[in-house]
């Protein structure tokens, strides 16, 4: 009896060992077919300011908050933009009417010029009188419409959808064209920042599949795929985090993410693992 449980205590475990050594072998072989590549997160950003000068009046929305594209974001005082506007409005109708009468006075005279009846030079006087008065005309027009974007400008609309990730001015600052009120990032296109030595270099292609994992979700990744592979060799910079390939010739990768969620922020450091 005891040596009938010792042959079967041995077959359990010969067959246990075989199981271990079938399935390091395939977790070896799985693992040669799969490169793991470590990167940092990328997202595009702006510095929102107005190109026209003025007092901050408003600011509507803060530090963190998500804004559609075209949403009123900040304004500048308007008043003078608004007293420039009608101004540039009375001006354009004078220059009309000294335009309407210029042209009526040449029309007059065109014929009598024809036929010598006023002299030469009087003519050529009328001439470019008219001239001169279409040209302050369009120069009145020109200035209707800049004023009309001034105005426009007085107001800072969100250029895409986005995120707020600082609030760099508060009401009341006198601003100068050029000056930061808001920074934005972009909520779509998210890529990963990563590199590749030579060797692999012929393992991957553009529209490769991969996957992302990041500390916050180590076991369910995000779908992504090749985006870019520098046609340029450089060395490997101090942010990879793998110290084995700090002195080595590198290629940068741009590895963009399909399905993008909120979770995905700017600088996160992830894996990435791309089946060969």
């Amino acid at each position: 009896m005891k040596k009938k449980t010792i042959i079967i205590l041995i077959s359990v475990l010969i067959f246990a060992v075989l199981i271990f050594a079938a399935g390091y072998f395939l977790y070896k072989n799985k693992n040669k077919n799969i490169l793991t590549l470590y990167g940092n997160i990328e997202i595009r950003q702006s510095d929102l300011s107005f190109r026209v000068p003025g007092r901050l009046s408003a600011l509507y929305v803060e530090e963190g908050d998500f804004v559609k594209e075209g949403a009123l974001l900040a304004e500048l005082d308007s008043d003078t933009y608004i007293t420039a506007l009608n101004k540039a409005k009375a001006d354009l109708k004078r220059q009309r009417a000294e335009k309407l009468k210029q042209t009526a006075i040449f029309n007059y005279n065109n014929p009598l010029c024809a036929d010598f009846t006023v002299s030469k030079e009087e003519c050529s006087n009328i001439k470019e009188t008219m001239n001169a008065s279409i040209a302050s005309y369009e120069y009145a027009l020109a200035a209707l419409e800049k004023s009309i974007i001034d105005l426009d400008d007085t107001k800072l609309y969100a250029p895409y959808d986005g995120t707020i990730l600082s609030r760099v001015r508060e009401k009341g600052t006198i601003l100068n064209t050029s000056d930061i009120v808001y920074s934005i990032s972009m909520i779509k296109p998210v890529w990963i920042r990563a590199y590749i030595d030579e060797k692999n270099l012929g393992n991957i292609k553009l529209g490769q599949k991969a996957f992302v994992y990041t500390d916050a979700r180590p076991k369910t990744p995000y779908t992504a795929h090749i985006g870019f592979v520098s046609p340029v060799a450089e060395f490997t910079p101090k942010t990879v985090e793998t110290t084995s390939l700090r002195t080595d010739l590198v290629y940068r990768l741009r590895i963009i993410v399909d399905n993008v969620d909120p979770y995905l922020r700017q600088g996160m450091p992830v894996t990435v693992k791309v089946h060969l």
